[in-house]
C-alpha cells in the first residue's frame, strides 16, 4: 500500500495485493517538529482573550448519569451540560460543555483539566477567541475535606439566587454521596468569587504557592509578547535579556504545552510558529542552552536503542544516564526515553532491573530502587492517560455513529480527530468484522474515510505533500506534485523525509522507508 499507513488502515477490507497488515499500532509517524495530539499531565495556564457570556446564567446541577448527547464525555459522576455561547469577538453562536459539580474523589481525571484552565472555558470555532465562562461551579476535594463553590461576580445572579444555586448544588452532591462518607464540612461550602483564588487553593494542596502561580502567569504574558515579535531576532534578543529571570525550564514547558494545544486544534501554522520561537530561545537563553544539552543527551540515548537492543543493554544505557547526571536531568532523560520507547520497559526489563537490585550493594540498591519506582510511576501515568483518552474518544465515536450526518458530527469534533481516534475507529471496524456485522462495518468504514479526510486537512502542508508523494502512482505524478508545490520543496523537507525514513525503519516498515528514500533523492535534486 502506498502512502503513510494511518491507524486502523490494517482493518480496512481491501489491502493491496500481497500486502500484510501492519501490527505496529503506532499510528502516523510525523516528521520532527510537527505535533500530534497527546495526553499530558497538568496543562499549564495560558492567557485568554475576552470572556464570552453564556446565555444560561445559572445552569442546573446535573443528576449523576444524565448525559447530554451532544457533548463527548468520559464516564463521569457529574457530566457537563451544554450551554449556548455567543462569541464576543465575532458573534458566532455555539454550544460548549459546562460543569456545575466536580468531585475529584469520584472523578480524579478532571484535576488536570481544572488546573490547566480547560474547565468551563469556551473557544469560538470561527475565530478561536477563548475565555473563562462566568458560571457557578461546586468543587469537592474529599481527601482534603474541602468543599467550595465558585459564584462569580457579574454572572447575572443576585444574592438570593446565588444562595439558591449553592443550596441546589450542595443537595445534588449530598444525594450522590453515601451516608457513611457525608461529613460536616459538606454542609458549609467555602464561597469564592475569584476563579484564580479557587485554583490557588487547589494548587496549594499539592504544595504550589500563590507566588509560583503568579510567576507562571507572568511567564504566560511574556510568552505572548515573544510570539508577537518572534520574527524580529534583534527585538527578540533584547526582550529575552530583559526578562531572563522568567525564562527557565518551566517557561519552555509552557511553550511545548501551547504548541501541543494548537496542534490538537488543527492550528498547525500557529503550532509551528511556537516551535520556531522555542528553537530560537534555545540559543538565546541560559535555560535554553541547558535544555539543548539535555536534548542532545536524550537523542544520543534514543539513537542507541534499536529493535535489536536487549533489555539488559537498555538497562545499562538507562543506568549510565541515571548515574552520570544530577537528579533533575536524570529524571527528565528517563522520562523522555520511557515516553519514546515505553514498550521496551516491559516485564522482562523490570525483571532484569529486579535482578540487578538483588545483586547490588546497599547504596546501589537504594539508587536502583528509586529508578524502578520512577519507571513504574511513569508507566502508571501513561496508563491512566491512555485509558482516559480512549474513553473520551470512544464516547465521541459513539456520538458520531448515532448522528444523522456523520461528517457534520466529525467536523464538530475535528480537534479530537487524530491518529489515536483513527486507531480506535479501526479497532471498532475489526471487532464488527469479527462479529460479521455487515451494516456496522459499512457505516464504520464510511466514517473512517470521512475522518481520514478531516485528519489530513489538519496536517501541515509539508506532511500532506509527503503523503501525496507516497501515494503517487508513477514518477510522472511525483514530478507534477513537486512542481505544483515548489514553495514547499526545501532543505527542511529533505531533512524531515530523512528523519521519517529512519523512523519507518525503526518501526520495521522497510518498504515504506525505501520509498521515502527514493522520493527524498528526487526532492533533494530540486533544492
Amino acid at each position: 500500500m502506498s502512502g503513510i499507513l494511518l491507524p486502523g488502515q490494517e482493518n480496512q477490507p481491501q489491502p493491496d495485493a500481497g500486502e500484510q497488515p501492519s501490527q505496529e499500532g503506532s499510528g502516523l509517524i510525523l516528521p520532527s517538529g510537527y505535533s500530534s495530539t497527546k495526553e499530558k499531565p497538568a496543562p499549564k495556564e495560558v492567557q485568554a482573550t475576552p470572556e464570552p457570556s453564556p446565555s444560561q446564567s445559572a445552569p442546573q446541577p446535573p443528576e449523576p448519569g444524565n448525559r447530554q448527547p451532544q457533548q463527548p464525555q468520559m464516564d463521569l459522576t457529574y457530566p457537563p451540560s451544554g450551554a449556548q455561547v455567543q462569541c464576543p469577538n465575532c458573534g458566532t453562536a455555539y454550544t460548549t460543555p459546562i460543569f456545575t459539580i466536580i468531585d475529584l474523589g469520584a472523578d480524579p481525571m478532571l484535576k488536570g483539566p481544572l488546573l490547566g484552565g480547560q474547565i468551563n472555558t469556551a473557544t469560538c470555532p470561527s475565530c478561536n477567541a477563548s475565555g473563562q465562562l462566568s458560571v457557578p461551579l461546586m468543587l469537592h476535594v474529599p481527601e482534603e475535606e474541602f468543599l467550595a463553590v465558585y459564584v462569580p461576580q457579574g454572572g447575572g445572579l443576585g444574592d438570593l439566587q446565588g444562595q439558591k444555586v449553592i443550596g441546589d448544588l450542595t443537595q445534588a452532591l449530598m444525594r450522590n454521596t453515601p451516608k457513611e462518607e457525608r461529613k460536616g464540612y459538606m454542609l458549609q461550602p467555602q464561597q469564592f468569587i475569584d476563579w484564580n483564588r479557587l485554583l490557588e487553593k487547589v494548587w496549594g494542596f499539592d504544595g504550589v504557592t500563590p507566588e509560583m502561580l503568579r510567576r507562571q502567569r507572568e511567564q504566560s504574558t511574556l510568552m505572548q509578547s515573544l510570539l508577537r515579535i518572534g520574527n524580529d531576532d534583534s527585538a527578540l534578543k533584547i526582550a529575552v535579556e530583559r526578562s531572563s529571570q522568567l525564562i527557565d525550564r518551566d517557561f519552555f514547558g509552557l511553550l511545548e504545552q501551547l504548541a501541543m494545544n494548537m496542534g490538537s486544534q488543527g492550528q498547525s501554522q500557529a503550532a509551528q510558529g511556537i516551535l520556531v520561537l522555542y528553537e530560537k530561545l534555545l540559543t538565546m537563553s541560559d535555560a535554553g542552552k541547558e535544555i539543548a544539552v539535555l536534548r542532545e543527551k536524550i537523542q544520543g540515548i534514543l539513537g542507541q536503542i534499536t529493535s535489536q537492543t536487549t533489555r539488559s543493554e537498555l538497562l545499562d544505557l538507562i543506568l549510565s544516564v541515571w548515574k552520570d547526571n544530577d537528579e533533575e536531568d536524570g529524571d527528565q532523560i528517563v522520562n523522555a526515553v520511557v515516553m519514546q520507547v515505553g514498550q521496551a520497559f516491559d516485564y522482562e526489563f523490570l525483571m532484569e532491573l529486579a535482578s540487578r537490585i538483588e545483586k547490588a550493594s546497599e547504596d546501589e540498591k537504594e539508587k536502583l530502587s528509586e529508578l524502578r519506582e520512577l519507571i513504574l510511576a511513569l508507566q502508571e501515568q501513561q496508563k491512566q492517560g491512555q485509558e482516559a483518552m480512549v474513553q473520551q474518544l470512544q464516547a465521541i465515536l459513539q456520538e458520531v455513529l448515532q448522528a444523522p450526518d456523520t461528517e457534520a458530527a466529525l467536523r464538530q469534533h475535528a480537534q479530537y480527530i487524530d491518529e489515536n481516534f483513527l486507531g480506535i475507529l479501526g479497532a471498532n471496524i475489526q471487532a464488527a468484522q469479527q462479529k460479521n456485522a455487515g451494516a456496522a462495518v459499512q457505516r464504520l468504514q464510511s466514517v473512517y474515510q470521512q475522518a481520514v479526510t478531516i485528519f489530513q486537512e489538519k496536517l501541515p502542508p509539508e506532511v500532506r505533500l509527503i503523503q501525496e508523494l507516497m501515494a503517487a502512482p508513477d514518477s510522472g505524478s511525483v514530478r507534477k506534485l513537486l512542481k505544483e508545490n515548489r514553495s514547499l520543496v526545501t532543505k527542511d523537507l529533505v531533512d524531515n523525509m530523512s528523519l521519517l525514513e529512519n523512523q519507518m525503519r525503526e518501526a520495521d516498515r522497510p518498504d515504506q522507508a525505501d520509498q521515502i528514500k527514493s522520493l527524498r533523492g528526487q526532492v533533494a535534486l530540486m533544492v
